[in-house]
């Protein structure tokens, strides 16, 4: 099977493809931790918020997404995932780096995000990015349940 390049673009919370990645990764994370414990941006508080959002393509295929919301002081990472057949292949860190670099642009030196305890491997890629450990950001409570991260760009 001849190897697809995957390229990276912005894409609309809107777009049919965006919205099907939004569902899998919320059936993901309520399995985990129920949904009450988790803090799923709607595609419209995304639309609402102008996160600034990409997607990885394989092809025409979204494979990998991540978006950024420009907030009060700090950016915040939400929305990352990446389907897992296409996992292990940087596109995660690509994602972010990018993220990164639109944080910079709007002059924004604090990237902040919040994962689950039993996210394990997105754990493992936050810290080897740089991003540190911290016991909470913005409107979020210390639940036992979230893990919160902050990076300084």
């Amino acid at each position: 099977m001849p190897f697809t390049p995957i390229t990276i673009s912005p894409v609309s919370p809107a777009d049919e493809q965006v919205q099907k990645l939004i569902t899998k990764l919320d059936q993901f994370q309520i399995a985990l931790y129920g949904r009450e414990n988790c803090h799923l941006d709607s595609i419209e508080v995304l639309l609402q918020s102008g996160a600034h959002m990409l997607g990885a393509f394989s092809g025409d295929i979204l494979v990998g997404m991540g978006a950024i919301k420009i907030m009060d002081g700090y950016a915040e990472v939400k929305r990352m995932y990446v389907e897992e057949l296409h996992r292990g292949m940087g596109i995660a860190e690509n994602i972010l780096g990018r993220l990164e670099a639109y944080a910079m642009e709007q002059e924004v030196n604090r990237i902040c995000l919040e994962t689950g305890v039993y996210h394990e491997a997105a754990m493992r890629l936050y810290r080897k990015l740089g991003y540190r450990v911290i016991e909470q950001f913005g409107e979020y409570k210390v639940n036992g349940l979230s893990v919160f991260f902050e990076k300084q760009i």
